[in-house]
């Protein structure tokens, strides 16, 4: 059986250190390690056994004297990038031996047990414990409870087991479902199918560089799906199609990412796939998008992909046609859904936002009502000018208060553009006075609050 060794926690420190900064220099998402130590283990040691009312298992206190007695290590992916396992999203490991505790838990009738098997030793942001479980051979086993399915999941038979397995793993964690896909009998198996598998493609992900595979299309390919983010502050989509087309043709683009796309993968991913290609390709992919649009109208149904929906045919539009064609056919879309469901049009955020298109506000504005989430954020991604805001501002109040929203979700660096024409101070003037008076007349506290972000965001210097 493993132990743990100053040697030993060293190694294990190095590494994890390495696999976090490798992610985190990438994904662009904070991350780290934060390690404390005992300055007399062996006093802390009868410290905390004097408080647990039992001696700590051998591992534990190995811990303490040649470890750490709380650590956290963590990385996190960037939203929007294709993952062999959707579900594995972040790296957390991490204990607090000094704080652990033993947690109640609920019976079949939801009353609260008090038990002293299970020590829990680390939470996840959602609530899910990592424990050590106390009754095992080792007194050390780790054990993932998932709060929602009130589940036990074993995942190392001991506590320097679960740094080995972890560590191959790249430090997933500590969400109890991320565990998921490698999980056998015996817990964690790293060295499974799906464990060679993420172990290959987090390899790459931490190593991978565009100078090493610019002239190898299908690993080119592979490195954007790791690192082609929904977060522009990242890898821009946009920027990707010029440099793929810079070595490769359009048509040797189009054929390998489509033949991607038939291999073994979670459906997720495939439609991701598809929306990834038409932000990256932009209008060199517009046939291939009034292809899809042809295939969904029933006329060549054979030739529309099983993972496309209507989400990713106006996000494609969006991407790939003309404003004026894709605009018409979303809008004519969003219509026809709502005439055969017969029911209002709701915020279709997820389908115009993308277009960034002022040619949106006019068509959403008769449809605004109360609760207006939603419109908002529609208004706000729509690229509004100051005489939109002015408008919506002196009508009804719903419009009212979803222009006071919409400015304050305005991106700070769009603000100016507002006002950039020649009757930029008197509309700001406006603008302001609205606010003003819209927030002098509010009772409600959560009204003003609104109002009073959006009279901030306004108050800036104008040249």
């Amino acid at each position: 059986m493993n132990k743990i060794t100053q040697a030993g926690f060293k190694a294990w420190t190095e590494k994890w250190s390495r696999i976090a900064g490798q992610i985190t220099d990438r994904s662009g998402q904070r991350g780290g390690s934060i390690y404390s130590f005992a300055d007399d283990p062996e006093s802390l040691i009868a410290e905390i056994e004097h408080r647990l009312s039992l001696p700590l298992p051998e591992d534990l206190a190995d811990l303490i004297r040649f470890g750490a007695v709380h650590a956290q290590v963590d990385w996190r992916f960037p939203g929007g990038i294709l993952l062999p396992f959707p579900e594995v999203s972040e790296g957390d490991l991490g204990w607090n031996i000094q704080n652990a505790e033993f947690p109640d838990f609920f019976d079949e009738n939801g009353e609260d047990v008090t038990q002293r098997r299970y020590l829990a030793f680390h939470m996840a942001g959602n609530g899910d414990l990592l424990l050590f479980d106390l009754e095992s051979a080792s007194g050390s086993a780790v054990v993932s409870w998932s709060h929602e399915e009130d589940e036990f999941r074993l995942l190392a038979p001991s506590l320097p087991d679960f740094f080995e397995r972890i560590t191959k793993l790249g430090l997933i964690g500590a969400y109890g479902d991320i565990y998921i896909p490698f999980l056998g009998k015996n817990g964690l198996e790293p060295d499974g199918p799906n464990g060679q598998l993420w172990q290959t493609w987090l390899k790459d992900y931490r190593e991978l560089q565009w100078e090493d595979v610019k002239n190898d299309l299908p690993r080119a390919l592979r490195l954007f799906e790791m690192i082609a983010s929904d977060d522009p502050d990242l890898t821009p989509r946009r920027e990707i199609g010029p440099l793929l087309k810079a070595y490769h043709s359009v048509e040797d683009i189009f054929r390998e990412w489509s033949a991607r796309g038939e291999e073994p993968q979670p459906k997720r991913n495939r439609r991701d796939r598809l929306i990834l290609i038409g932000e990256a390709m932009g209008s060199d992919a517009a046939d291939w998008v009034r292809a899809l649009w042809v295939a969904k109208a029933g006329k060549d149904a054979a030739a529309f992909p099983r993972e496309a929906d209507e989400g990713v045919l106006h996000r494609l539009a969006a991407a790939c046609l003309p404003e004026d064609e894709g605009l018409a056919l979303v809008l004519r879309d969003i219509e026809r859904k709502a005439r055969q469901s017969g029911r209002r049009i709701s915020p279709p955020t997820h389908s115009l936002a993308p277009f960034r298109s002022r040619r949106v506000i006019p068509w959403i504005e008769p449809l605004v009502s109360f609760p207006f989430s939603g419109w908002d954020t529609l208004l706000a991604a729509s690229r509004p000018q100051a005489e939109d805001l002015i408008r919506w501002l002196q009508s009804a109040d719903a419009l009212r208060m979803t222009a006071v929203s919409a400015i304050g979700m305005l991106p700070e660096r769009e603000i100016p553009a507002l006002f950039a024409g020649p009757n930029g101070h008197a509309e700001r003037t406006e603008l302001l006075r609205l606010l003003d008076a819209l927030h002098a007349s509010a009772v409600l506290r959560k009204e003003k609050a609104a109002i009073s972000e959006a009279i901030a965001a306004l108050a800036f210097p104008l040249t």
